[in-house]
């Protein structure tokens, strides 16, 4: 499958790699930065759902933005603001003022989200976004990767070099500041790209919001979207965020292979979702890839939550992780291509409201769930949510798609 990738493209996908970083390096090292500052299970909780809070709660407001101002401008007040938040949140040890400023990353960073797929979709062509949707999201993964097998060594040089204690707030700061000054390169690229104007000529007229409101809540296609995405943010929140205390607590596993496991984790996923277009491509379709990746996944996620050996929970986690995430390009262009140009940051942002809605119960509520009960309920609540939002997307989206086809 031959791609011709436009300026505009390659200077996207080149700020999606530098800014992958920033987020493999926060999400290796933020939740044990938080313990190691004394914070228990249940702050790290509470913590950890400022940010899906934050984007809930502008998530709608955004989305009408990103549709007025465009998306260039968008994608740079996004991942500037996203920036500034993680910085000071590593930067302060009132858990008070961490939490506003993961509000304040919440808010960034989700703007930065719903800009995202409709640039695509005005910078590609039709018969290129799958590729370009999954590439996107697969140099993404392959910047994690990148970052969690670098990051993961950091720490113990740190504490070799510095003198810092084995698993210090210090060491876990330093390494995560490094990281976002790496990732505001990203902003570089981004400033270089061009808006693309002649395609957004509807989305410059103003809509009322509560016109568009009642619009989209009439359509049951943007409902489903949301409740599904509901669902799994959900499932995601109470378990996936904490994979890495899992695997340290259960196996009391080092910094060092803490990051290789998911760096590698990383290149799977990479080298997953490069391949979905091909499954598009024989399949005809991009719901049933999806259904399918989803649902084998699952099988994994229990392994990896009830095996007693290290080597087997690693190997189940990968596998989780590459075919679990190798559907989410599929199905955010499935969404885009369901939507109407001038709508579609704003339904991006009610499915990501839907998403972060799940987010901001489900991590609250995980920190009290491991503290008195463990991980163990975890698993299985999330696997039981995972398969009820994988049946549901192929009930509402398989039929749709159909529709689609046979109206082509």
């Amino acid at each position: 499958m031959r791609i011709q990738f436009n300026r505009d493209t390659k200077l996207f996908l080149l700020a999606t790699l530098l800014y992958g970083f920033s987020f493999s390096v926060w999400d290796l090292f933020f939740n044990l930065y938080i313990l190691s500052l004394g914070f228990n299970n249940d702050m790290l909780g509470l913590i950890r759902s400022a940010t899906p809070l934050s984007a809930l709660v502008f998530g709608l407001p955004l989305g009408l933005l990103s549709d007025q101002i465009g998306r260039r401008i968008s994608m740079l007040i996004g991942l500037s603001i996203g920036f500034i938040g993680m910085f000071m949140q590593i930067h302060l040890v009132n858990p008070v003022l961490i939490f506003v400023f993961g509000l304040v990353q919440g808010a960034g960073i989700m703007l930065f989200i719903v800009s995202r797929p409709p640039f695509i979709m005005a910078a590609s062509k039709t018969e290129n976004q799958a590729m370009i949707f999954s590439l996107s999201f697969g140099l993404l993964t392959l910047a994690n990767m990148i970052g969690n097998l670098v990051a993961g060594q950091i720490p113990g040089l740190l504490e070799t070099w510095l003198g810092y204690s084995q698993g210090s707030a210090e060491s876990y700061r330093w390494v995560i500041t490094a990281g976002i000054i790496l990732a505001s390169s990203a902003l570089i690229p981004t400033f270089l790209i061009r808006e693309h104007k002649e395609k957004r000529l509807n989305a410059r007229i103003p809509i009322f919001p509560r016109k568009l409101l009642k619009k989209l809540a009439n359509r049951p296609v943007v409902r489903q979207l949301a409740l599904i995405n509901l669902i799994t943010g959900f499932g995601a929140a109470i378990l996936i965020p904490y994979l890495n205390v899992f695997l340290r607590g259960k196996f009391n596993i080092s910094d060092n292979l803490l990051g290789v496991i998911f760096s590698l984790a990383s290149l799977m996923v990479f080298l997953g979702s490069v391949s979905t277009p091909w499954l598009v491509k024989i399949t005809h379709s991009r719901i049933i890839p999806t259904v399918a990746t989803q649902a084998t996944s699952i099988f994994f996620l229990f392994t990896l939550g009830f095996s007693p050996f290290l080597w087997l929970a690693a190997v189940s986690l990968l596998l989780r992780n590459v075919l679990m995430q190798m559907s989410s390009p599929l199905i955010e262009n499935f969404a885009m291509l369901v939507s109407e140009p001038e709508e579609q940051a704003t339904i991006a942002s009610v499915r990501s409201m839907g998403w972060q809605t799940g987010q901001a119960v489900g991590i609250f509520i995980s920190g009290f769930v491991q503290t008195r009960l463990g991980f163990s309920p975890l698993f299985i609540t999330t696997g039981l949510l995972y398969t009820l939002s994988t049946f549901l997307t192929w009930v509402y989206f398989r039929p749709k798609e159909k529709e689609m086809n046979d109206a082509r």
